[in-house]
């Protein structure tokens, strides 16, 4: 049997795509970094085998790689604040380089790299971009653009020097359980269960349901060529679309007003104010000029090249919002059951 790791194995995407692996039989490895909890894995670890590193580490990936045939390569950091762009260069760019070397090393076969839409760079205003969008064009440039574009650049350079068939798949947002709850879109879902979804920003995005995701990640390992990008994404929605269908899923009025463009902009640079005085990158304001413009923007996308080489057909997100909502239930919960204690609980 062909003998799979998956990196970022606790994250968001890298759990929910590993708990689908495991439930279909596959011989999986899990990648976590010393130390580090379970996260999605929690109700899994006990049907797949954990091994430890970094991908920062590249002696600590020589290590982990032994046996591999193939990678689903999901770490990385997937926050919007140019603050982290450090971090981000340790682990988007270099984490790539160290994974390519270390999986040319261990004669891993093939890699499908769960890389983002933002690599392709952001469409200006009218225009659907495919794998073939002139990043040069983009309409505004961010620190995770960048560094998810350079990774990819050293997967690719290393394949093309003797390493392990590269395949790159390009997911939008994708809605997923286990997601930062303050940076995530766990925290959309969880702002219309407390009643607080009063208003929408007049952009867009494209949008990935955790299953489509999955097809797509495993299409591209299967069929997807060397070398080459495919966008995987579920649709293209204005906010005022993805927030409507948000209500109705956790069953909470919809927005009705929308958020003009300046004060949303304004909002940026007041969060921006904000996070100059925090010394902790990861206690910035979401709302931060970078998210800003990506408020205010349409960057919607073009799924035609996975749908005809990778056989990708794309469904819906209420599947993935419900699954989103009921996992904050299961933390309240288990807050509650907390809360109580033993002797009330009983």
């Amino acid at each position: 049997m062909t003998r799979v790791m998956i990196t970022g194995a606790s994250g968001s995407l890298g759990s929910a795509f590993a708990r689908h692996l495991i439930e279909d039989g596959a011989d999986v490895v899990c990648l976590l970094r010393p130390g580090e909890g379970p996260g999605g894995l929690e109700n899994h670890l006990h049907r797949c085998e954990v091994r430890r590193g970094d991908v920062t580490d590249l002696a600590s990936l020589e290590t982990a790689l032994e046996g591999i045939d193939e990678i689903y390569h999901f770490a990385g950091c997937a926050v919007t604040l140019n603050k982290l762009h450090p971090l981000m260069e340790q682990v988007n760019v270099a984490g790539c380089a160290n994974l390519i070397k270390a999986a040319t090393t261990a004669g891993v076969r093939r890699i499908a790299h769960a890389s983002s839409i933002s690599a392709i760079g952001y469409p200006p205003v009218g225009e659907t971009a495919d794998e073939h969008f002139d990043i040069a064009r983009s309409s505004c440039v961010n620190s995770y653009m960048i560094t998810k574009r350079a990774g990819e650049r050293e997967l690719l350079r290393g394949s093309r020097a003797g390493g392990p068939e590269v395949v790159i798949v390009n997911l939008s947002a994708c809605i997923a359980p286990y997601s930062d709850r303050r940076y995530g879109w766990a925290m959309l879902i969880e702002s219309a269960r407390q009643g607080k979804l009063s208003a929408y920003p007049r952009g867009g995005a494209a949008f990935t349901s955790v299953e489509d995701m999955n097809f797509g990640m495993r299409a591209a390992m299967k069929n997807g060529v060397p070398g080459r990008r495919y966008i995987v994404s579920s649709m293209n929605l204005t906010f005022r679309e993805l927030f409507q269908q948000v209500a109705e899923v956790v069953g909470c009025p919809p927005p009705r007003r929308a958020v003009p463009d300046s004060v949303v902009r304004a909002a940026g640079r007041v969060g921006a104010a904000v996070a100059a005085f925090r010394k902790d990158p990861m206690k910035s304001p979401f709302l931060v000029p970078e998210n800003a413009q990506l408020s205010v923007s349409r960057l919607f996308y073009d799924t035609s090249r996975a749908q005809r080489e990778l056989g990708f057909r794309p469904t819906s997100l209420r599947d993935s919002i419900a699954a989103v909502d009921s996992w904050l239930t299961e933390i309240e919960v288990d807050g509650l059951i907390g809360a109580l204690g033993p002797r009330e609980v009983a």
